[in-house]
Parts: structure tokens; C-alpha cells; sequence
């Protein structure tokens, strides 16, 4: 496993509000691990089967939606 950082940049927008836990177990059910978030900008920090950042982003992304 890889260690991880998702960067969910503008998760946080005018009337849309997503509470941290969210996206924290949005990554723990994909089966990523050692998943935390850090402040409430939407930050992931979690460990993945690759280092390669386009393939995770579209293993997580549709969790977000």
C-alpha cells in the first residue's frame, strides 16, 4: 500500500456542505486504508494499491457525487 493524499479542493462551496466523515468513509468502503481527514477543506489522507494518482482519483471520484 501506498500513502496517499486526496486534495478535495473546493468540497466545501457556497450552499453545499459535506461534513468530514463523508468523504472519510467514502474511502474506508473502497477498501483504502488508514483513512483520515485533515481540517474541514476535505483533505484525505489514506494508503492505496497505487502510487498513481489519475487511477485512484477515478476509483474515489464517484463516492463523492
Amino acid at each position: 500500500m501506498h500513502p496517499c493524499i486526496a486534495f478535495l479542493r473546493g468540497i466545501n462551496r457556497g450552499q453545499r456542505r459535506v461534513k468530514r466523515d463523508r468523504p472519510a468513509a467514502g474511502f474506508a468502503a473502497l477498501a483504502f486504508t488508514g483513512v483520515a481527514t485533515f481540517i474541514a477543506g476535505g483533505n484525505v489522507i489514506f494508503s492505496g494499491p497505487s502510487s498513481d494518482g489519475r487511477r485512484l482519483a477515478r476509483q474515489f471520484e464517484p463516492s463523492l457525487a
